[in-house]
């Protein structure tokens, strides 16, 4: 396997008297040093250089268009000035890469243990051997983001690419076939086409040949052979570093973040008994993997590994985080809780927290009077504004759409989080950290001795955070924070059970989202059932239940919010399932919302420090909707079913 192939023309394969030289290992290694301390070239130098383009059409190409080589312009392979691989080398030689004759290089005696032949054919590259704590590939196409971050995932280690050309890459791969199988020939799998997009990024063409990733059960079943001679704990754990375990749980953890799961379950069992896997997503938990008993041990423990925790450590909970782009996958961060269990097992439960953008208020789902009471809100100068519900229910995300609003350049924003979930351009944002004494409290200290306008607390866990969150909304800031608590209602009682002058936070509230999340009904596949006088009459009664409504009362809003003049024009929809939303007749979430708007009577009553059943009637009375009355009035609105719209309340 380490032996060379014949030296190859230069013309036909694209090798310079330079790449020629670099055929081992170490020889690699001083020709990246060598290529770092080297001048940055321009794309314009590389082509010139690489003879890839002569003076005269440089100048005429920058005459034409002056800023198509500083933008990296994919037009000059439009025009068929060059090949695409021409024009990915030139890249690789303004980013510094190396390139060698891969048809002369010595390959490392484990690199295809590594990555497997048949992957290599899989991306067209080269595996050339693990240096420096970097596994190196040779690639037609090494700046390829999308190519890096697959073979980042595949291999479990962090990758290094070098350039090569393509035609001899494709002779070393027919070349190690042979040598690997005696010549009998092993099905070669077509390489990864790539192609330039408009912006000028790489991405992976989709065709029929392309042959398929890599399957869980192919993962496991390289786990378990790399696991299988384990016989005692300490070989178990050395075994999680192995390169079917760290494919393996790399594979997991990006199927969660392309289906859109916000959390991944690691269910050890007893025994000879299977670990489950399963993801939650849209609120519900749905089976993923069963990993055999043997990788229990080295499963968990890759992911103590990934966490920084301690892996000899399997008596207490443990928590950590997890960066994903450091091990080769997408922008991702993961909040990990290891729990011990019986037998001395433990579980592990992966939250993901992928960066998003914040959503337009008109996309959470809110009616257009609460949307209209919530903008109000955000435009405000001073005062307070509380969002409640239970953990993940949508709080943050309610926030960040009201930032969102107000967020220009005339105002100063600092927010502190626990997380940072949503970033926003010129949000000052801060991450809390309890361990060196960065607090929710702290960091509002601090934030109102940098001139803020306005500001957002994660949470308010802690008299001392309840209280300096209203002393800055009295001083001229508006105040964005969350609560855990059941309603609006209930909220104006948490916070004066913490010891908050009631005078105060009267006049400082501006008003309570409480909110819930729901999962939506599939628009393609959901059916309509005409709505009798029997069921109008109950659904009636159960929209007045817990409130001192009329039934009068109680018709005129749901007729008005399904835009009806009788029961008779009302239809209900009802989940079937199709291939849209697997099956499930449910897709995606809406949020289900009660706004208390702080009026007289309700800054009287908070004052008086008033039992929550009178806040709650007086606020139904003057217009709010309670969870109960906004989820019944989304479902003959047509957004929700029954089941999902009693989820919200009860």
């Amino acid at each position: 396997m380490s032996s060379s192939l014949p030296e190859t023309n230069p013309s036909t394969d694209g090798v310079t008297p330079e790449s020629r030289q670099v055929r081992t290992l170490p020889q690699l290694m001083q020709t990246i040093e060598r290529r770092r301390r080297a001048p940055v070239l321009s794309l314009g130098d590389a082509l010139r250089l690489l003879g890839l383009m002569d003076e005269k059409t440089l100048q005429e190409l920058i005459a034409e268009d002056p800023t198509l080589l500083r933008s990296r312009s994919v037009e000059l392979v439009h025009r068929l000035l060059l090949t695409e691989e021409d024009w990915h080398r030139a890249l690789a030689r303004v980013a510094g890469l190396v390139e060698i004759d891969v048809l002369g290089f010595e390959l490392d005696s484990h690199a295809l243990d590594i990555l497997p032949l048949r992957i290599a054919h899989a991306h067209g590259v080269v595996p050339l051997g693990m240096a420096n704590e970097q596994f190196f590939v040779a690639s037609w196409a090494p700046t390829s983001d999308e190519l890096y971050h697959q073979l980042c995932s595949l291999t479990g280690h962090s990758v290094g690419l070098v350039w090569a050309s393509r035609k001899a890459i494709e002779r070393r791969l027919e070349a190690l076939d042979h040598n690997q199988h005696g010549g009998h020939g092993l099905q070669v799998l077509p390489a990864l086409d790539l192609e330039l997009s408009g912006s000028g990024k790489l991405s992976p063409v989709t065709t029929a040949s392309r042959a398929a990733p890599v399957s869980l059960d192919e993962l496991v079943v390289q786990a378990m052979v790399e696991v299988g001679n384990a016989a005692d704990a300490e070989q178990l754990a050395s075994a999680s570093d192995s390169a079917g375990m760290v494919r393996l749980v790399n594979q997991v953890i990006s199927d969660a973040q392309l289906t859109h799961a916000s959390d991944i379950h690691i269910e050890t069992n007893a025994g000879d008994a299977r670990t489950a896997i399963r993801f939650r997503r849209d609120g519900d938990m749905e089976h993923h993997l069963w990993v055999p008993a043997k990788l229990r041990g080295p499963l968990v423990s890759r992911i103590k590994i990934m966490a920084k925790l301690d892996i000899a450590e399997r008596r207490r909970p443990q928590d950590g985080k997890i960066d994903f782009s450091e091990f080769g996958g997408k922008a991702l961060e993961l909040r990990v809780a290891v729990m011990p269990t019986h037998d001395g097992l433990e579980d592990v439960v992966l939250r993901l927290l992928e960066s998003a953008k914040p959503l337009p208020l008109s996309k959470l789902g809110l009616q257009s009077r609460d949307q209209d009471l919530i903008s109000g809100f955000s435009q405000r100068t001073f005062g307070l504004v509380l969002a409640a519900g239970p953990t993940g229910s949508g709080k943050t995300t309610t926030l960040h759409s009201m930032l969102a609003e107000v967020n220009t350049a005339e105002r100063k924003i600092w927010t502190a989080e626990d997380p940072i979930e949503i970033t926003q351009p010129g949000l000052r944002q801060v991450q809390v950290n309890p361990k060196i004494g960065l607090t929710f409290a702290s960091a509002m200290r601090g934030f109102l001795r940098a001139d803020p306008d306005i500001i957002m607390i994660g949470e308010v866990r802690d008299a001392e955070t309840a209280r300096i969150a209203i002393e800055a909304s009295l001083t001229g800031h508006l105040v964005l924070s969350t609560l855990h608590t059941n309603n609006a209602c209930e909220s104006v009682v948490r916070l004066l059970d913490l010891g908050m002058d009631a005078m105060n936070f009267a006049d400082s509230l501006l008003g309570i989202v409480a909110q819930r999340l729901v999962r939506a009904l599939c628009t393609r596949c959901a059916s309509d059932q005409p709505m009798d006088e029997m069921a109008w009459e109950s659904l009636l009664e159960e929209y007045m239940e817990g409130s001192a409504m009329s039934r009068e009362q109680a018709q005129t809003r749901l007729l008005e919010a399904a835009g009806a003049s009788g029961y008779g024009h009302l239809r209900t929809r009802h989940a079937v399932g199709c291939e849209h939303c697997s099956g499930k007749g449910y897709k995606g979430r809406m949020g289900i919302y009660e706004i208390l708007q702080n009026s007289r009577a309700i800054k009287s009553l908070i004052q008086s420090r008033a039992r929550p059943s009178e806040l709650f009637d007086t606020a139904v009375a003057e217009g709010m909707r309670s969870l109960r009355h906004d989820a019944l009035e989304k479902v003959v609105q047509g957004h929700i079913d029954l089941k999902q719209a009693r989820s919200a309340y009860r």
